[in-house]
């Protein structure tokens, strides 16, 4: 049995109160999109118009054709300024983070709230913000939104906040994945979320991503408990990949031996290398925020600028893995 404090179930209610007082709800997700920003952003938008039929809702942004057996269509805006308009914002923070963060610099909309998961702090106009580093993904916090305030929840909405919670949980594994996420993922289950759909699509492989996954495995560094790869533009296209976005696989360093901590490097352009942190106990969110980034404790990201930089990202890390003692209960 799910309980909440009355603080939350008034925050809850404020939430809902201000969904209320807007005809337009736009919702918005963040750039390089994951399952769990586009899970959070449809399910939400599915939740709003089953429960509050009144309201126009909007999806915005670019899913860049990810997870295409959902069919995440994007809305277009209308010009101008949106009267009693309320911008939503999932799973993120910044307006740099965000798809088409121009409505937000032009002040389209009245109002903005932020849901989020990241501990982060944000430039945005939100006279509400809900941000709770405890989940392990935004769609969790949008599923016990729906939850706490009896709202409908169809099969549609079901299956796509199955799907961010589901991925950014990595597979339900990483250490905020607790009670509280399997009994919403069962109260998602049974309101016919396609868990089966989800299940069998994230475990395809092509014979293009073993060829990728053989090419990392080959060149990857390991020193001193830290795992490293950078993918470069000439080898993306080597490999075929003509998109970074489809490049960028931290996952494929996961678990080594005994690395502790390992950091994905991918050029997205001539200037600009994301690199993706990720650990099983160090606070990589250190090394992430040094390097103008930020994100969780086991799981962030940031951006450098020249790949001469990436064996001082690297050494970093590997400082910050030797305080994993501090982190024993985390």
């Amino acid at each position: 049995m799910l309980k909440i404090t009355k603080e939350k179930l008034a925050l809850f209610k404020k939430i809902e109160n201000q969904i209320k007082s807007y005809k337009n709800i736009i919702i918005y997700h963040h750039i390089r999109p994951d399952g769990d920003c586009l899970g959070s952003q449809r399910g939400l938008k599915k939740l709003i118009e089953a429960n509050f039929p009144d309201k126009k809702v909007y999806a915005i942004g670019d899913s860049k054709n990810l997870f295409p057996y959902l069919d995440l269509k994007m809305d277009k805006l209308p010009e101008g300024k949106i009267k009693s308009s309320l911008a939503i914002i999932v799973d993120a923070n910044f307006k740099e983070r965000l798809e088409c963060r121009e409505y937000l610099d032009n002040f389209v909309f009245d109002d903005c709230l932020r849901i989020d998961h990241h501990p982060n702090e944000d430039d945005l106009y939100a006279s509400i913000r809900w941000v709770e580093p405890e989940a392990p993904a935004a769609a969790q916090q949008v599923t016990e939104l729906a939850y706490f305030l009896n709202w409908k929840m169809s099969p549609e909405a079901a299956t796509a906040l199955y799907l961010g919670i589901y991925t950014d949980s990595v597979r339900l594994t990483t250490g905020t994945t607790n009670a509280k996420t399997l009994n919403l993922v069962a109260y998602l289950w049974e309101n016919g979320a396609k868990k089966d759909l989800i299940h069998e699509e994230m475990a395809k492989k092509t014979s293009h991503d073993l060829k990728i996954q053989s090419f990392i495995n080959q060149n990857m560094k390991i020193n001193k408990q830290v795992v490293s790869f950078y993918f470069s533009l000439k080898d993306q296209k080597k490999l075929g990949i003509n998109d970074p976005l489809q490049a960028n696989r931290p996952f494929a360093l996961a678990n080594i031996d005994d690395a502790k901590a390992w950091v994905f490097f991918t050029q997205e352009k001539e200037d600009a290398i994301r690199c993706e942190f990720r650990s099983n106990g160090a606070c990589v969110r250190n090394v992430a925020i040094k390097w103008n980034g930020g994100g969780h404790h086991r799981a962030s990201g940031a951006q450098i600028k020249d790949e001469k930089l990436i064996p001082q990202v690297i050494e970093d890390l590997e400082k910050e893995v030797l305080n994993l003692k501090d982190y024993d209960n985390l």
